[in-house]
């Protein structure tokens, strides 16, 4: 576990809109994930949750948690 937030914690508003850091970027790069065509959360989510029900992998089922996390707490009204 971090103590303290790297340079690749911070989240970076990207050419479409969405505020990702450079791990996610990462992560989603690696699993050959076109974040950039996505022009919502709900959009990047729903890709890396079909995405999931054909391959496993640890570090983007973190992500979409987060993601999902993330756009509840931010743009959901309370």
């Amino acid at each position: 576990m971090k103590l303290y937030a790297e340079e690749d914690d911070f989240l970076i508003k990207r050419s479409n809109g969405l505020l990702l850091s450079n791990h996610d970027v990462k992560i989603l790069e690696d699993n050959h994930i076109d974040y950039l065509k996505c022009h919502s959360l709900e959009e990047l989510i729903f890709i890396i949750e079909d995405y999931l029900n054909n391959k496993d992998s640890t570090e983007l089922e973190e992500l979409s948690i987060k993601l999902g996390e993330y756009n509840y707490y931010n743009y959901t009204n309370k």
